[in-house]
């Protein structure tokens, strides 16, 4: 064959297996001495769970590559991928255990028997190809295409083809370059187009489903099995498709000790896989999920780095810098909300943004409360409905004596603004690195400059006993909730259920007091370590022997640890609550853990 021509393949499997065993006895305790009495006495069972998952991925390809004339290089590629995933689950449950350590259900005697199954199934196949193309390293073409079909869409929009391009024009190369090296080492201009698909959406989004459930009534001596209506479908589902346009920007000065690479983007999402339009309660069922929007991101990035030696004591000390900065903002441009209203997607909607009151502080006394614009009934102070003093007192921004949402639309928002933005901005990378007389250093910050977050009615460790009654006391409230003595507090007056609603809760409604700041810097690791003479580590026939200390996560700062530090700043922000309603931002996750290590690297 050819040495030009190759053909490769790959094939992977993996088998997951989550399968769980459950046994519940009665567990004895004592409340006071001789006493004995029992936790769950009425359960006496074991369920063994079989949940298993089975995944192949298979690629097929085959590679051309010559170069003719010493000048035009030339490389083609083709192939086709397929993807498979079967899940599968078997449960079984019994009570009636013969005795407490019983591990098989054939052990289990009782009357109530509980079986479960489960199964789903998914494929995805496709055919690639790209073409890459170069003239004397001075002109740079790279052509790929995409032929994707995938078993969760419908049959008549399972198929779709996905192109891109890219092009490079290394200016350095050209014969009319007359730049030192010394000064600029290399320029390169770059520009891509393509497009993307994605298709990670339910196995079965698309068909009418049926779940059956058995009755705990009793017809006739038995416990009938019934089924409710199937979730309403959209109308035709097919990929989400991310199509982005590119222009870059590489160059080196100073014999390539300064490097600079850069890129703008402009990314326009269409038939963004999302939530319908919220529908009058009349419809009787939640709105489907489906391709509704159109969503279109600009951004850029850059990177500068920087990398020299100069001699200490005589031995090279080389070192080296790298920032990384990068920024965008995503509008919804296309969405069927006619009226904008502020509960859906809207066009012209900026991803993030935080619709809230402006807090003005507490009230003072029992006149403030009765002069003061009403704020009921659509909002009302925890457990009553009644206002006091130390509760919050928001601003009337329309000045119609009333404090609410209006009519709950961009136009007529009631006394709500824009008061800031969940999503991430210029985010950043700091590294920095050096190496002396086989004495290594190395270090790693990253960050986010510009960042707000809410705290959500189900953030307990900002809330606290603001939210339910039974919440632990965050240390940070300590001292710092609102009394006739204490007017100058965080917090208003100790209460509980202020913050267990978003809609009619006095905290539960975003406002400027407690809107937070989580921009961020953090040192994710620090190395020092030393790399062993060569001379020395020979005699064992070693070729590499280095001993280190690292540390992650040892410091971080953000404006958020002024009023607490029981909250990791990485754990809050944005969860999406038109496509979930999980609360990851709330400071739920578990904390990121600061921690050193030792090390020893040996390599023959």
């Amino acid at each position: 064959m050819n040495n030009n021509l190759r053909i490769k393949g790959d094939f992977a499997f993996r088998n997951t297996d989550n399968s769980t065993e459950q046994k519940r006895v009665p567990v004895p305790y004592s409340a006071k001495p001789g006493v004995i009495a029992y936790v769950g006495t009425t359960t006496n069972d074991l369920r063994i769970d079989r949940r298993e998952t089975q995944y192949l991925a298979t690629n097929v390809y085959g590679e051309y590559e010559n170069t003719f004339l010493d000048a035009h290089y030339l490389k083609f590629m083709a192939g086709y991928n397929y993807e498979e995933s079967t899940y599968k689950r078997l449960m079984a449950q019994r009570n009636g255990l013969i005795y407490q350590d019983a591990t098989d259900i054939n052990l289990a005697l009782g009357q109530s028997i509980l079986t479960e199954g489960g199964w789903e199934k998914w494929n995805i196949l496709g055919g690639f190809s790209r073409l890459n193309y170069s003239y004397k390293d001075r002109y740079l073409i790279e052509i790929n295409g995409r032929y994707d079909g995938s078993s969760k869409f419908p049959s008549d929009q399972r198929y779709a083809f996905f192109p891109s391009a890219s092009a490079g024009w290394r200016l350095s190369k050209e014969a009319f370059w007359k730049v030192s090296p010394d000064l600029i080492s290399d320029v390169k201009i770059r520009g891509s187009y393509g497009s993307l698909g994605n298709g990670n959406i339910g196995s079965y989004v698309y068909q009418e489903q049926f779940s059956i459930s058995q009755s705990s009534y009793i017809l006739n001596g038995i416990r009938p099995q019934y089924t409710s209506r199937p979730s309403v479908l959209p109308d035709g589902i097919t990929w989400e498709t991310s199509t982005t346009s590119d222009i870059g920007l590489d160059f080196s000065m100073f014999a390539d000790r300064l490097k600079f690479v850069g890129d703008a983007y402009i990314r326009n999402t269409t038939d963004m896989y999302t939530i319908g339009l919220t529908l009058p309660a009349i419809f009787g069922a939640t709105a489907p999920k489906g391709n509704y929007a159109d969503l279109q991101t600009k951004g850029w990035e850059l990177t500068l780095s920087w990398r020299d030696e100069f001699k200490v004591m005589s031995k090279p000390f080389n070192y080296n810098m790298r920032f990384s900065l990068a920024d965008n903002r995503s509008v919804i441009k296309k969405y069927n909300n006619p009226d904008k209203l502020l509960s859906d997607y809207y066009e012209g909607q900026v991803i993030g943004e935080i619709w809230g009151y402006t807090t003005e502080g507490f009230f003072i006394d029992a006149n403030d409360v009765a002069t003061h614009a009403k704020q009921s009934p659509q909002m009302r102070a925890s457990p009553t409905n009644l206002w006091f003093p130390g509760d919050i007192k928001l601003k009337d921004m329309n000045n119609d004596g009333f404090v609410n949402v209006g009519t709950n639309r961009v136009a007529d928002p009631g006394d709500r603004k824009i008061i800031g933005n969940s999503a991430p901005r210029f985010t950043y990378g700091i590294s920095l690195g050096a190496d002396w007389n086989n004495f290594f250093f190395s270090t790693f910050f990253q960050g986010v400059a510009k960042q707000d977050w809410y705290p959500s009615v189900e953030s307990e460790s900002f809330w606290g006993q603001y939210n339910r009654p039974y919440n632990n006391v965050p240390l940070f409230h300590l001292g710092n909730m609102w009394t006739p003595e204490n007017t100058d507090a965080y917090f208003p007056r100790t209460m509980s259920r202020a913050a267990s609603s978003s809609t009619a809760r006095e905290l539960g409604v975003a406002q400027t007091k407690y809107l937070q700041n989580v921009a961020y810097i953090r040192l994710k690791n620090i190395q020092i370590g030393y790399n062993l003479p060569k001379n020395l580590i020979s005699k064992i026939g070693a070729s590499d022997i280095k001993v280190f200390v690292s540390g992650e996560n040892l410091w971080a700062y953000s404006p958020l640890y002024k009023l607490t530090r029981q909250i990791d700043v990485e754990n809050t922000g944005p969860s999406d609550q038109v496509l979930s309603s999980n609360n990851s931002g709330d400071g739920y996750n578990y904390p990121l853990l600061k921690s050193i290590s030792f090390g020893l690297s040996i390599a023959f």
